[in-house]
């Protein structure tokens, strides 16, 4: 079931002291709303009573939607996550035949839900990605591109962002037809490689495509 407490936080804007609902974790079965004010961001909304600011906070929670077989843990600041990470990778584990994750950022969480949303394996895109990023390394260094991210507009076309220091410098778009070649002659491969691993981001992909 999804948990949640009140938290008392100081308004950035005009520095007025005002209680917010945090999320420790959040069960879209039992609470369907939540669903979509995760995908736009209304369930970590912070609005301001008294001046109107209104601000996206990132703190640490537990997404799970049992209809899609889906559990991430979101460790937004940083914190020591060993113990979550030997609890999902455990023999015995509650969540089997689950997608389970570890993200490390609230970029990186919405990131896996547009991947999941579009009906894509993030294994797949994050080795996509490890190529974007090795042609970046050898021709746009100077560019200074950090964070490459999956997305997908409104017209539900899918491509990549490439951000440099909090800024968006270039778009890519999304190659389908490599997609489906990696799915079909890699995955078994990367699967086999990876049975247990939860956190699946571009170091994983960088050391995967020097296994594969």
């Amino acid at each position: 079931m999804s948990q949640s407490q009140m938290q008392e936080i100081t308004c950035p804007k005009c520095g007025k002291k005002q209680f917010f609902r945090v999320w420790d974790s959040i069960n879209t079965m039992e609470d369907p709303p939540l669903k979509e004010a995760v995908r736009n961001d209304e369930a970590f909304s912070f609005h301001c009573g008294d001046c109107g600011a209104s601000a996206v906070l990132h703190y640490n929670f537990i997404y799970h939607e049992p209809a899609e077989k889906l559990f991430i843990v979101c460790s937004a600041d940083g914190s020591d996550y060993t113990a979550m990470k030997e609890t999902l990778t455990a023999e015995d584990n509650a969540f089997k035949g689950y997608t389970k994750r570890i993200v490390l950022s609230h970029n990186a969480f919405k990131e896996k839900l547009l991947i999941f949303d579009a009906g894509f394996n993030d294994k797949i895109v994050e080795v996509m990605k490890s190529g974007i990023y090795a042609n970046v390394e050898a021709h746009y260094k100077d560019k200074g591109i950090d964070e490459i991210f999956f997305a997908t507009n409104e017209e539900g076309e899918h491509g990549f962002l490439l951000r440099g220091h909090g800024e968006m410098l270039a778009a890519v778009e999304f190659d389908k037809a490599l997609y489906d070649a990696l799915l079909e002659k890699a995955l078994e491969t990367i699967d086999a490689l990876s049975p247990a691993d939860v956190i699946i981001d571009t170091e994983w992909a960088q050391a995967m495509v020097e296994r594969l």
